[in-house]
């Protein structure tokens, strides 16, 4: 059943429970090996209970599920949270090729063999998101369920994403295009970490993208489309939350980040040479009304059900922008237990 909802499911205040912190939740930091690099990860619950990964997205690290991860563990499940390749403390290859899907499918496969997970519901958002998808097309037998946050499962297109990319945009500037230069939007973008974390949070978030912010003409680089934010950090996303994100990006660089983006390419000419499309394990879709990802990519919203063997759901929440699971913890926390209860023994 699909299921879109909207202005029945306004945003509401978050609840004492959502907002426990890493620290706060008694997590174990971990390092572990995986597909021949080390990763941070934190671990909530008890090992051999039903396990569940969350993949987080660009620009985040794990510190992003800090409103879920110790609710799940809270529901029973054993929770593992990575600083993904590339990412906060985990290993941090320069090759853009080294960050093709199919290395980062199997960075999350040896992840939960590290802890012994046979099987794991798998949770994405944004990179994150098309990471789950692609764990699951490429390994459903691993994967108990999938949920995505904030991206649509489009399938393989017929296109190398750039090309696409370029007939859709022409001249215009598009920041997937303009990170494929090499050191250009590092050095952009590590001139002042925080102020470009805190633009970016703030501007693809529900109230930053009601702004209608217009950038500058002519438009050079990537911070010229982010609008900083006018008052204080919002609730979701204070200084002391701030801090977490740009040590973290002190440590990595934005080098592995964005080469997630440089490695598209190779990644679709993999994909398309194996020619696996659909999605089988039993899968949920969760987005935000004012995520410019969802306005982006509405045709891939609309043929996503048509891709999955098994979409229960797909969820719009009203209000919300880009940084969904941060956003709206509360719901994105309800709606994660509803279909983890629906998925039974």
């Amino acid at each position: 059943m699909l299921l879109f909802l909207s202005g029945r499911d306004k945003p509401r205040p978050h609840s004492n429970n959502s907002r426990q912190h890493f620290d706060m939740a008694n997590a174990t930091e971990q390092r572990v090996e995986a597909n021949g690099l080390t990763f941070h990860v934190s671990e909530y619950g008890e090992r051999g209970r039903p396990a569940i990964i969350l993949l987080h997205g660009f620009p985040e690290c794990g510190y992003s599920w800090r409103y879920q991860a110790p609710f799940l563990a809270g529901q029973g499940y054993h929770v593992l949270v990575p600083d993904l390749r590339g990412y906060g403390y985990s290993d941090a290859p320069k090759e853009p090729m080294a960050y093709r899907q199919s290395e980062l499918v199997k960075d999350v496969i040896g992840i939960l063999d590290a802890f012994g997970a046979g099987q794991a519901v798998v949770i994405g958002h944004d990179w994150g998101c098309a990471l789950a998808w692609q764990v699951a097309r490429e390994y459903p037998q691993r994967v108990r369920a999938v949920v995505g946050l904030s991206v649509p499962y489009p399938g393989i297109g017929p296109r190398r994403p750039t090309e696409q990319m370029r007939q859709a945009f022409g001249e215009r500037f598009f920041y997937q295009l303009y990170f494929q230069q090499p050191q250009i939007p590092e050095q952009e973008l590590e001139a002042d970490v925080r102020d470009f974390l805190r633009r970016m949070y703030h501007a693809l978030s529900g109230p930053g993208m009601r702004e209608k912010h217009r950038a500058a003409k002519p438009v050079t680089g990537f911070l010229d489309i982010l609008q900083p934010p006018q008052g204080p950090q919002p609730s979701w996303m204070t200084e002391s939350d701030l801090d977490v994100y740009v040590e973290r990006f002190e440590n990595s660089g934005l080098t592995g980040p964005i080469n997630w983006y440089r490695a598209m390419d190779a990644s679709w000419e993999e994909q398309h040479a194996d020619g696996r499309q659909r999605i089988q394990p039993t899968a949920l879709f969760i987005g935000g009304e004012e995520d410019p990802v969802i306005q982006f990519a509405a045709k891939a919203l609309e043929r996503m059900p048509s891709q999955m063997d098994d979409l229960t759901e797909v969820i719009i929440l009203d209000g919300i922008g880009h940084w969904i699971q941060m956003e709206a913890p509360d719901q994105v926390n309800q709606h994660l237990k509803t279909f983890l209860d629906g998925l039974g023994n």
